[in-house]
């Protein structure tokens, strides 16, 4: 049985830290799109790890639309879509990554990259307990969250 207050408390706090951390990287491609698309310098942030070269209007874009994104996860909105795409941005993130962090176990690489692990780990444990997540949360409860609340409290 889960303990509500803490449960509800804890989750809360990862889906804040994991908001901290996303937001960063939307505001830079809204302040410094050079980075991330296609400039005079050569292919960007998003042609090095993801393989697309985008242009600065639409890295900016991008950018908007996922500030947009974090802070309806930061509400606790729509919680199965922004938990999930959360989940599965840091999965994308993790997955092109490991070039980078697989040499790292062997002296190479870079160990920063490493922190995609306990990322994806926390992103994966808010979907999955997002219905106990209702600190600060604008959710909708469900029948099953009904029958369940009161199931613990006989």
């Amino acid at each position: 049985m889960l303990k509500s207050n803490a449960t509800s408390y804890s989750l809360f706090a990862i889906r804040l830290s994991l908001f901290a951390f996303m937001i960063m990287w939307a505001l830079l491609k809204v302040t410094t799109p050079a980075s991330y698309g296609v400039s005079d310098g050569g292919t960007g942030i998003f042609g090095s790890f993801y393989g697309i070269n985008l242009g600065q209007g639409v890295v900016y874009g991008v950018g908007l639309a996922q500030i947009a994104f974090l802070l309806a996860f930061l509400a606790g909105v729509a919680k199965f879509v922004t938990t999930g795409g959360v989940m599965i941005m840091n999965l994308i993130t993790l997955v092109v990554s490991l070039p980078t962090i697989l040499p790292a176990f062997v002296g190479g690489g870079n160990i920063l990259f490493a922190a995609s692990f306990p990322v994806f780990g926390a992103s994966l444990a808010l979907f999955l307990l997002r219905e106990h997540d209702t600190f600060l949360s604008f959710h909708r409860k469900t029948a099953d969250a009904s029958v369940t609340s009161h199931t613990n409290q006989a």
